[in-house]
């Protein structure tokens, strides 16, 4: 998102991944350059890795334990290394001090690691009686102080004379889900039954039941992190920053309850899983404006880079936002990719990838099955917002066609990555 490139060309496809280094300087630190004051925070281990590639153009930098409930000294190792960022980052998280219950590198900063992730009763008791939330499964954290802490910053940020940019990656709604206890009840009784759907061969094969006793939860999260964003947004209404500023709120991905599955991150491509929000303030506006054109993540750089008069840079993929100096384009198409199993450094073979063009949707399966190397399902969204007709045996035509487009991009980006 942060570098307006699609997968394919930046290649931080893994897990853990960083973007090649001859892309990392297509971000919004350096590209706006010192005349802004630039912030950044990540509760999420993988985004910091890559904040960290961009790091010497950042300016205020907070280390991922923020805003928590570890104390600061927690994190202070990352800071004697700050001049490698995403290395140190990397090298202390998965080896001295990992997440969870990994192995660790020493049997002192083992013992370290044990002791600083205990559950503090006080808050489970009171607060969180179904657990504390943790982000990376480790660092825990209530969602009411990370939210007060982001408003905290950002009227720091404002204070200042320079403009600035900042970029907030928070943990929640991410799975394990734990609201706090006011929010536990909710939607116990609203009645809502989703579309049943075939259970898909590439997932658990979790029932209906279990399903829904996990979505539930995870509404009630989200209404949390939606009751604490609407108390931010009207702090930084009565404060003033919003006179003067953009607040740009979206996610990185959404969540899959449905076909046997939970959660994200596995070759389940479907609607709820992509579908994200993006909601924009901009200074001044009075007003509620919705745009229903096909949008990507990859857009935001651009129009960042041209709400601020900077030149896009030749390399980025994304398109300025419709209503915000961009033009809606039907016939753009729309990529998403899934591809931890292919190497960063060799064409795209083996991966699940999908193109929007207007209505229509084509799933892309490539490498999974020695015996059929390519599978493809295509879904019309409008008459079937469900994905529950394939109609690739049925509308052959649209098929070729999307097909067609489809590997005329993914050849043209495995090109740069063939072996001469």
């Amino acid at each position: 998102m942060l570098t307006g490139m699609l997968p394919w060309k930046h290649r931080a496809i893994n897990q853990g991944g960083l973007v090649r280094s001859d892309a990392v300087c297509c971000n919004p630190y350096s590209l706006l350059g010192s005349e802004y004051n630039r912030f950044a925070f990540s509760q999420n281990i993988w985004a910091d890795y890559l904040l960290g590639q961009f790091s010497r153009d950042i300016d205020r930098f907070l280390p991922l334990y923020s805003h928590s409930l570890l104390k600061d000294e927690d994190s202070n190792l990352e800071n004697i290394f700050w001049n490698d960022h995403a290395l140190s980052s990397m090298a202390i998280n998965d080896f001295l001090i990992p997440m969870g219950d990994e192995p660790v590198g020493t049997a002192i900063f083992g013992y370290f690691g044990k002791f600083k992730f205990l559950d503090n009763d006080e808050y489970k008791s009171v607060r969180y009686s179904g657990g504390i939330p943790r982000a990376m499964n480790s660092i825990p954290y209530l969602n009411e102080e990370v939210f007060q802490g982001v408003y905290k910053e950002l009227l720091k940020l404002n204070a200042e004379e320079k403009p600035y940019f900042s970029y907030f990656h928070l943990w929640s709604p991410h799975d394990p889900y734990k609201p706090r206890n006011d929010f536990k009840n909710l939607f116990k009784d609203d009645g809502y039954a989703p579309v049943p759907k075939p259970i898909h061969t590439d997932s658990p094969g979790f029932d209906e039941e279990y399903l829904a006793s996990r979505r539930i939860v995870y509404d009630r999260q989200v209404a949390q992190v939606d009751f604490e964003f609407g108390n931010l947004i009207e702090n930084l209404s009565a404060s003033g920053v919003l006179e003067n500023s953009y607040l740009i709120f979206t996610s990185d991905h959404g969540e899959l309850f449905e076909r046997g599955f939970v959660g994200h991150g596995n070759q389940l491509m479907y609607e709820p899983v992509l579908h994200i929000p993006l909601l924009v303030h901009a200074p001044g506006q009075t007003g509620r404006k919705d745009v229903f054109s096909l949008t990507s993540n990859i857009d935001l750089l651009p129009t960042l880079l041209s709400i601020t008069g900077r030149e896009l840079n030749s390399d980025i993929d994304g398109e300025m936002l419709p209503g915000l100096g961009g033009q809606a384009d039907e016939q753009r198409p729309i990529f998403s990719v899934f591809a931890i199993e292919n190497s960063a450094f060799a064409p795209i073979k083996k991966a699940v990838i999908t193109m929007h063009k207007h209505t229509s949707k084509l799933i892309a399966y490539l490498g999974y099955d020695d015996k059929v190397a390519q599978s493809f399902e295509l879904y019309d969204l409008e008459s079937d917002p469900e994905e529950l007709n394939n109609l690739a045996a049925r509308d052959v035509k649209t098929l070729s066609a999307m097909k067609e487009e489809f590997f005329t991009y993914l050849n043209e980006a495995n090109r740069l990555f063939v072996r001469k």
